[in-house]
Order: structure tokens, then sequence, then C-alpha cells
């Protein structure tokens, strides 16, 4: 009983001298939700308009391979308008606190994470990260928010929903959306098919 207080005292004091600052590392905690620190509650409302976000602890696991083809923008906060590359997207590890890696490719372009997080109850998900991209080609790099959610089924996710809000960018030549803007996507075909599980 004693060790055990001890151990809990030590926790105790060890968390409370954590100062918050760019380099403080926090574990990876089990959200039922979008935090606040990830996206605003504005920012959230803003993307509902255009597509659902599930809240809640227990999705099902939604690790493989997709592709989302074709592309549809169905909202730009910027105003543009255009067509878009098929888009591939990768998650593997969905661990029991729903934290995975995730990885996706569109054209050129290839974006990274090893922290995103799914949120859902049973069929209905929602997968968030905060990814770095890049695109040496067209000579662009940014850190970006993005947002996937639909209904996992054998065959894929449908009604597949995909947004990205950017947060800050190395941008050579102008051609990616700009800071603090978000766009968001459908499948055209209504659902991102399982490649490869």
């Amino acid at each position: 009983m004693r060790r055990c207080m001890f151990f809990f005292t030590v926790c105790l004091l060890l968390v409370s001298c954590m100062k918050d600052s760019n380099e403080t590392v926090w574990l990876p905690v089990l959200n039922d939700r979008i935090p606040e620190r990830v996206l605003s509650s504005d920012e959230q409302d803003s993307l509902r308009q255009y597509m659902p976000i599930y809240e809640g602890f227990t999705p099902v696991n939604v690790d493989g391979e997709y592709i989302a083809s074709p592309m549809s923008l169905v909202y730009a906060s910027d105003g543009f308008s255009g067509l878009f590359y098929d888009m591939r997207w990768k998650i593997v590890d969905q661990n029991g606190r729903n934290v995975a890696s995730y990885k996706e490719w569109q054209n050129n372009a290839t974006g990274v994470t090893k922290e995103a997080h799914v949120i859902g109850e049973g069929e209905k998900v929602t997968v968030y990260t905060v990814e770095k991209a890049v695109d040496e080609t067209l000579g662009w790099s940014c850190d970006m928010v993005t947002v996937m959610s639909g209904l996992r089924t054998d065959n894929g996710i449908k009604d597949y929903s995909y947004a990205i809000v950017m947060r800050n960018k190395r941008d050579d030549n102008g051609v990616i959306i700009e800071p603090d803007s978000y766009r968001v996507f459908s499948d055209g075909d209504g659902i991102s098919s399982l490649l490869k599980q």
C-alpha cells in the first residue's frame, strides 16, 4: 500500500511539473471527438455543413489500403474549383487506443503521419490526422489537418468524405491552398474502395 501511494505521488509530481511548451510530448489519449487543439469548434462546425463527423469510442477497425476515385470537390472555402487526382490512402496498426499510422498519395504528393486517430461508433467512423505533405515535383510542402468519414463496409468506406485544413506551407510556385483555408471532397461513386486489407 505504501509503495502504491509513493508511485502515485511521484506520477502526480511529474505531471504537475510539466510545462506546456512546443517541446512537451503528451502521451496519446483515447478521444471520442476531435480535440479543440487539432480543430477548433468553429472549424468543426464549418466542416459539418459539408460532411459528417462521427464521434465515439468504439469504431470498427479500418486497417487497409483504399482508393478514393473520382475525388469530387464538395466545397472550397477559398473559392477554388477544378479537377483533382484520385487519392490512395492507407491505415495500419489501429490499436486499442484507436491510434494508427496513416499515409496518402495523390499524383506526386505524399502525406504521412504516425498519429491517425480513429473515432466513431460501430461502422460509423471518422479518422483525423495532423500530417506533413510534400510534392517535390511541384516544389511544395505543408502541415495540414485531414478529416475522413464514412461507413465501414466489406468493400470499403461508403459515403466517403475527406477534408483538408491547411495550417502552414512552403509553396515555391503558388499551387496549393492558403493557410487557414479548407476544402471538402467526396468520392464521386459513393465509396472509397478497399484495395487490400
